[in-house]
């Protein structure tokens, strides 16, 4: 026997109001229409519910017993939808994010406590890698990755476009000099990034004029803080993100060079895994909000 939830719905009505006409007023439609659908669910159980009169309807013995039963069941049904909503409305759980280090641990971390303060119901993990981690096995609700991502389902949100600096310590510049021209770049030694792959070149722009120049290098690391230290220690030059070189105490001993060339500047993105956009968990909706109101107080 199948009978329709919203039938059930409406015979609970009838037996808590106790007229047909009335429930008609309430669902705006006929008494008859009211009438017609509580004969239809009486006949998909076999037995009469409501005994009916002009004036009043009132349940049979069968009826009130199995508008007792009812009013329980759709009670639980109520409450099972209430709390569905809540977990998907109300961020809590587990959530945890991949970033690269040196971000993860300047901004990503500190940004990730002020949402948990927020929001006492959420535990964090932040896993600090440079390298691309795939999302369903390692479990990770939102991964942060600078750069052009590969062709993938996963979602993506654009966060904003990370700046670059060339720059040098003032021991190096003062041996080797200070390239005036993208061209004097060439003449220069490159401590390199070498995540995925080692770049070998970058564009340059001004105004209408482009140039493309080679990077020549003897020293790469995958790892933004070490490639620092070989750099302020006058190991040569390096384009650096400027949120690593503007945060407090990070560029007292760099100096940048061409600053009115423009550089190339890399995409942030949020990767996350949701059915659609309107199916984001709560808690990867809050922190990516939080990404994009934070992002923009930081130089990218």
């Amino acid at each position: 026997m199948k009978s329709n939830l919203e039938d059930m719905k409406l015979f609970l009505r009838i037996v808590e109001v106790g007229s047909l006409r009335q429930v008609a007023i309430e669902y705006m439609t006929e008494a008859s229409t009211i009438s017609r659908r509580l004969s239809a669910l009486e006949k998909r159980l076999g037995v009469k519910l409501i005994e009916r009169s002009k004036v009043q309807s009132f349940p049979t013995e069968v009826g009130k017993a199995y508008y007792e039963r009812l009013r329980h069941l759709l009670t639980q049904i109520d409450s099972l939808e209430s709390d569905i909503s809540d977990t998907t409305n109300t961020p809590s759980g587990l959530l945890r994010v991949s970033c690269p280090v040196d971000f993860g641990a300047l901004y990503i971390a500190p940004w990730l406590h002020d949402l948990q303060q927020a929001y006492p119901d959420l535990k964090i993990e932040l896993l600090l890698n440079d390298q691309m981690v795939n999302l369903v096995e390692e479990g990770i609700d939102v991964a942060l990755r600078i750069g052009q991502l590969p062709d993938s389902a996963i979602r993506a949100r654009h966060l904003g476009n990370m700046g670059v600096a060339i720059v040098g310590s003032k021991q190096y510049l003062e041996t080797h000099g200070t390239p005036k021209t993208p061209q004097d770049l060439e003449k220069h030694n490159f401590v390199l990034y070498n995540w995925l792959h080692k770049p070998t070149s970058m564009t340059f722009k001004q105004g209408e004029v482009e140039k493309k120049v080679h990077m020549n290098s003897t020293f790469a690391a995958n790892n933004v803080g070490a490639i620092m230290n070989v750099v302020k220690k006058g190991g040569g030059l390096h384009y650096a993100p400027k949120w690593f070189l503007h945060k407090e105490g990070r560029d007292h001993d760099l100096v940048e060079v061409l600053e009115d060339w423009q550089k190339p500047s890399f995409p942030l993105n949020a990767l996350y895994i949701a059915p659609s956009t309107d199916l984001i968990p709560a808690k990867v909706r809050v922190f990516i909000d939080l990404l994009l109101k934070n992002i923009a107080h930081i130089v990218i």
